[in-house]
């Protein structure tokens, strides 16, 4: 394969690390301030002058951002994306000095490592990797769900 375009892979797969952390940070984040919101709610039925809604919804709300961050373990995704993005950063660095067959090795080698992706941010990487080379006329069309998810990340 061509030096050029393994390069162009390795950018795309640096960017869909980065998207992919900047997602679960994001994630993270919401569920802190849900968490919190939450607690706050509850917090209100001390002083009693809130309707029965208000610390009850509150206390639901922070069991539910509570459970899906434990479930969901967003900082710890977000620094295995990072982490892996790292390294794409390396390769890409040191692929200067490597011809074609020795970037395509240290390329297959570091995707066999890899996190697991989320599909839907496979376009937006790969319209961040081709805007960013230069090519406008390859995007790809984003969904509704991608728009959003490329927005959130």
């Amino acid at each position: 394969m061509n030096h050029d375009i393994l390069l162009s892979e390795v950018r795309y797969a640096e960017r869909l690390c980065q998207r992919t952390a900047r997602l679960y940070r994001n994630t993270q984040a919401t569920l802190v301030f849900c968490g919190v919101l939450g607690g706050s709610g509850v917090l209100s039925a001390v002083g009693g002058l809130m309707p029965l809604w208000v610390p009850m919804g509150g206390a639901l709300l922070a069991a539910a951002a509570g459970a899906v961050g434990l479930a969901m373990r967003p900082a710890d995704k977000a620094a295995v994306a990072d982490a892996d993005g790292k390294r794409y950063a390396q390769l890409r660095t040191q692929a200067q000095s490597m011809d074609a067959a020795q970037l395509q090795t240290a390329l297959n080698k570091l995707h066999e490592t890899d996190s697991a992706e989320i599909e839907a941010l496979r376009d937006v990487a790969y319209n961040d990797a081709v805007l960013e080379i230069g090519q406008p006329g390859f995007v790809v069309p984003l969904t509704a769900r991608q728009k959003l998810l490329s927005a959130l990340a």
